[in-house]
């Protein structure tokens, strides 16, 4: 297994304990419907992406290039473009469809919550690291990895 392979598998693991923490945040104690009276479900969501970017730092150090040592090559650029390409799809569905189903959820009253927009905000940025991570541990399988 490559570092690059091996670098895509704990950055998905810390992603999704950070995916799960935080849905566990969003659904506990009707936090959507009381978004705004809630300062610590806030606090608690900021810490949580304070450790999964920390963790993606740490990894970054753990699997950083050390002299004379080549990390990646021609086919790790190539599978790692792939991987940006199909999660930026993946990405784009996961806005639509959340979307088009908080439309469908809240067309009769008119009103979305603002705690909706915030899970939006919130999980885009979890979405969008597992799917790169996911998509880099799929072509990398595919390549022979």
């Amino acid at each position: 297994m490559s570092k690059q392979m091996k670098y895509s598998v704990f950055h998905l693991i810390l992603w999704s304990i950070v995916g799960i923490l935080f849905l566990i945040i969003f659904i506990s104690q009707d936090a959507i419907n009381n978004w705004g009276d809630n300062k610590i479900k806030s606090i608690m969501l900021a810490l949580l992406f304070i450790f999964g970017f920390g963790g993606e730092y740490i990894l970054r150090f753990i699997f950083r290039k050390k002299p004379n040592m080549i990390i990646r090559d021609e086919r790790d650029d190539k599978i790692l473009a792939k991987a940006l390409g199909s999660s930026f799809v993946g990405t784009i569905l996961y806005i639509y469809l959340i979307s088009i189903s908080l439309y469908i959820r809240y067309e009769q009253s008119g009103f979305v919550p603002v705690g909706w927009l915030w899970f939006i905000a919130y999980s885009l940025i979890v979405i969008a690291n597992i799917f790169t991570s996911i998509f880099s541990i799929i072509f990398y399988r595919s390549e022979g990895e």
